[in-house]
């Protein structure tokens, strides 16, 4: 199937404290249900998240225009065009993608889908713990902070 850029909208996320992000789903638009692909573009100060790490799904970032800086690991790096980030599945290194720069930046985030994981969020402590479309957030102690579905 052939997507063209004019035939999917991005949708603007307005967040307080992770800023302003465009995001266009690939993916769902092309049916894929096996790995989520997504084009997000951050406007200056903006950030995806908060620092994670995924039990059972991998990560891969591709960069599209501007200067990405992912945190990872508590080190900072600047990623420009035809850079690229791995997050494999089980590995405990926390990350996050955020744009310190004036300019928009823009990169392909790419995932698994697995029907069962468990997401740490170590700055917060809290794990987020996902089975199909339902979610709860839990925190350091063992409570419950949230649910909901996707």
């Amino acid at each position: 199937m052939i997507i063209r850029k004019s035939e999917v909208p991005a949708e603007r996320a307005e967040r307080e404290s992770f800023g302003v992000t465009d995001t266009v789903r690939l993916s769902e638009v092309g049916g894929i249900s096996q790995f989520g692909a997504y084009v997000q573009t951050l406007h200056p100060g903006a950030r995806t998240s908060n620092n994670h790490w995924h039990e059972n799904e991998d990560e891969f970032l591709y960069v599209l225009s501007g200067e990405v800086t992912v945190t990872e690991g508590g080190q900072t790096a600047a990623l420009h065009a035809g850079d690229s980030a791995c997050w494999p599945a089980g590995v405990a290194t926390a990350h996050h993608v955020s744009n310190q720069s004036s300019e928009l930046c823009s990169f392909l985030i790419v995932g698994t889908r697995v029907n069962k994981d468990v997401c740490h969020y170590p700055d917060t402590r809290r794990t987020l713990h996902r089975e199909g479309n339902d979610w709860r957030l839990l925190e350091a102690d063992g409570r419950v902070f949230k649910t909901g579905s996707f």
